[in-house]
């Protein structure tokens, strides 16, 4: 499987960010996030703004270490949303199209460029989208190769963050003593082959026999693995050891 190309990908973000607009808009602003129940709509709208800008700055700056992450609180009018978030991401496009995707700055994962943050923020805004849709009691499209990458984009922050010494402990409680999972995209030609080894959670396109196998359509089993839905209740196909899934979606949480 090959990720989106930069072109699609700074297009699959413009489009993204308008059914993200669509979405939120539609809701009240005191209303929590089904899913995020901490999170009303509205913070849910300043969280993704927030992390439009703070990669701006980062690109912009060519910043090779993390500035501070400072909340950007969404306007209160809720008919301002739309033009707020536009000109967030609108922002981020421009600023890593003309410095290059390829300008390297700081990141928290291997992919040390621009281009990193134009993906990172798409994705990220996908599953937000899902989250206000969920709230709103829908559930839009995606498309399957696209939603094939989110899930690439998560098991490699998994991947990352997971080790004891990684400095974020977010998903070290997915080490393991070599427990395997396999994961298939039905609808995507897309298959991922994941361990959880004593140094941290490993992964590999392709297919091996594992302990666990989960199948489901590519937009089921990104907003399965990012807990947006219940495996059940998604029509997920899972043969082997079913406890070794709970276990992980237990454990990957953010």
């Amino acid at each position: 499987m090959v990720g989106l190309r930069y072109d699609r990908c700074e297009a699959e973000f413009e489009a993204e960010t308008d059914r993200f607009c669509a979405a939120v808009s539609a809701l009240e602003s005191h209303t929590p996030v089904l899913m995020c129940p901490e999170w009303t709509v509205r913070d849910l709208v300043t969280h993704v703004g927030t992390g439009h800008r703070w990669a701006t700055d980062i690109v912009v700056g060519g910043r090779q270490d993390p500035p501070p992450y400072a909340i950007v609180n969404a306007p209160g009018e809720r008919g301002m949303w739309a033009d707020w978030l536009t000109a967030g991401a609108q922002s981020l496009t421009e600023a890593v199209r003309d410095g290059g995707p390829d300008r390297p700055v700081w990141t928290w994962r291997r992919e040390m460029t621009a281009e990193f943050w134009l993906h990172k923020m798409l994705h990220d805004e996908i599953v937000h989208r899902f989250d206000a849709e969920l709230t709103a009691g829908t559930l839009g499209d995606v498309a399957p190769d696209l939603a094939a990458e989110g899930v690439s984009d998560l098991l490699a922050s998994i991947a990352m963050l997971s080790p004891s010494d990684s400095g974020d402990h977010s998903f070290t409680g997915l080490v393991g003593a070599g427990e395997t999972l396999q994961l298939r995209a039905t609808d995507a030609s897309a298959e991922w082959f994941v361990e959880r080894t004593p140094a941290g959670v490993t992964w590999r396109y392709g297919h091996a026999p594992a302990d666990t196998e989960v199948r489901a359509p590519a937009r089921e089993l990104l907003l399965v693995l990012n807990r947006r839905l219940d495996p059940i209740r998604a029509g997920v196909e899972i043969t082997g050891d079913r406890t070794l899934f709970t276990y992980w979606l237990e454990h990957a949480r953010f």
